[in-house]
């Protein structure tokens, strides 16, 4: 497959299961979640994929502050940081302005053509992106419901729920988004730091030290997105 850069249809088409997300009425297709039921020799293609994806994006590529679907971090990350920043600003004397956007139908919405271009930029090897792509074009899917399956249907954007590679695209996409989103304009809480001294040595952290500074704009945990600003005005830009 990885020379002929093919892979089977089985590998690509689903079948889709329907899970109720607890909230709102059960009546509404919005409120249930599309499950990608997928071919297992597919599954195990995609996850030597995803290996080599996340060893070539943890080199620096994805930004910090993105703490989804990656090893080592979890919401309590984020949680830390968000109060970090609250704690910080208030001892300052500083405002702190917070806007928490939750993305609707985040996976069922990345556009592929981007996507593709996404990873290109992002140093991913031509093949290495043809094989993922492979994995996404052309597929078909069927939902079922109750023992009933629909006609199949092609599928033409997003990625699929239930592919292990698809949580990694997604944050791919989002990051670069929000890359260039920023790409102009810097808003965001500025912090001061120095590495070269030592804590608990008093006359060193008196000696004067290289002091560094960071930006911190935004939050991320998959989906979910907190953008720091520390004036209405930049709020307004965002």
């Amino acid at each position: 497959m990885w020379r002929q850069g093919q892979v089977p249809r089985d590998f690509k088409d689903a079948t889709i299961v329907h899970l109720y997300k607890r909230k709102g009425n059960r009546q509404h297709c919005d409120n249930h979640r599309g499950i990608s039921l997928l071919n297992i020799a597919g599954k195990i293609i995609a996850r030597i994929l995803l290996n080599r994806l996340n060893g070539h994006l943890e080199q620096g590529l994805l930004p910090e502050s993105q703490c989804g679907f990656r090893r080592h971090r979890g919401t309590t990350d984020m949680i830390f940081a968000a109060r970090q920043l609250q704690e910080k600003c208030q001892e300052m004397r500083t405002h702190l302005y917070t806007t928490f956007v939750d993305l609707t139908k985040a996976f069922d919405t990345v556009n592929r053509d981007g996507l593709w271009k996404v990873m290109q930029k992002f140093g991913c090897p031509e093949r290495f992106t043809h094989m993922v792509r492979q994995l996404q074009d052309g597929m078909t899917a069927r939902v079922t419901d109750n023992g009933t399956v629909s006609e199949a249907f092609a599928v033409t954007n997003g990625v699929k729920q239930g592919c292990v590679l698809a949580p990694t695209l997604f944050s791919l996409m989002f990051s670069a988004m929000l890359m260039d989103a920023y790409r102009d304009e810097q808003p965001g809480i500025r912090i001061a730091y120095r590495t070269d001294g030592h804590l608990l040595n008093s006359r060193r952290m008196q000696a004067p030290t290289r002091v560094s500074t960071t930006t911190v704009n935004n939050l991320l945990f998959a989906d979910d997105c907190a953008l720091n600003t520390v004036t209405e005005e930049e709020v307004g830009i965002l």
